[in-house]
């Protein structure tokens, strides 16, 4: 069974040594080779830590003013918020029990600020949660789109949600969570379109490469 966190971030500017979280939303989900189950869903707002750079064009698109981000809750208590609801997931002190990270463009910018997240609450527990290896939906979805990558206006996440089918999870405002279930959707999409059945159904190599 595999345990996965669809994730979105929104942060006050793209360095994740200098800028902070201040919105995180996800979908934890169990997985086996014939379903996915979600089992637990949150969003968190956050207040930057002190000395935290902060660029405007990051608040507009989470529709948010630096006086909104006074009233958000303390680094410290999101945090243990968020590690509360990790442990009901896993066994942290399991190191078979983890979490695969599954996001769009997650490898590049929302795992640094997560993983700086935890550096900066005094938990080195990161390692202990999550595995190496991200699920990157930009990537993987890329891949299935090369054919028609192209004709493309953007690779953005609602138009490469759109370009496999699935329709956004949008409301009025911009929300990480409808992210994480677009992420979700788009998740089983791919799935679906790569062929990813069950391992045992997997062709040998030599059948793949020869077309058998």
């Amino acid at each position: 069974m595999n345990k996965i966190l669809f994730i979105d971030t929104l942060t006050t500017g793209v360095n994740p040594d200098r800028c902070a979280i201040y919105r995180i939303g996800g979908i934890f989900c169990e997985e086996t080779v014939s379903s996915i189950v979600e089992k637990r869903r949150f969003d968190l707002t956050v207040r930057p830590f002190d000395g935290a750079r902060i660029m405007e064009n990051s608040l507009w698109v989470g529709g948010v003013t630096r006086s909104d981000l006074i009233r958000y809750p303390l680094q410290q208590n999101a945090f243990a918020d968020l590690y509360k609801v990790i442990q009901e997931q896993i066994n942290v002190k399991n190191p078979k029990d983890k979490i695969y990270l599954c996001g769009f463009n997650v490898s590049a910018f929302d795992e640094p600020f997560i993983k700086n997240w935890f550096s900066r609450n005094g938990s080195g527990k990161y390692r202990d949660c999550f595995y190496v290896q991200t699920i990157d939906l930009m990537s993987i979805t890329a891949f299935a789109m090369m054919s028609f990558r192209d004709d493309m206006p953007d690779f953005h996440l609602e138009t490469a949600a759109k370009a496999l089918g699935v329709t956004p999870t949008k409301g009025k405002a911009y929300s990480c969570l409808d992210n994480a279930e677009t992420c979700l959707k788009m998740y089983v999409a791919l799935k679906e379109r790569l062929g990813c059945g069950k391992p045992e159904g997997w062709k040998p190599l030599e059948r793949v490469f020869s077309n058998k």
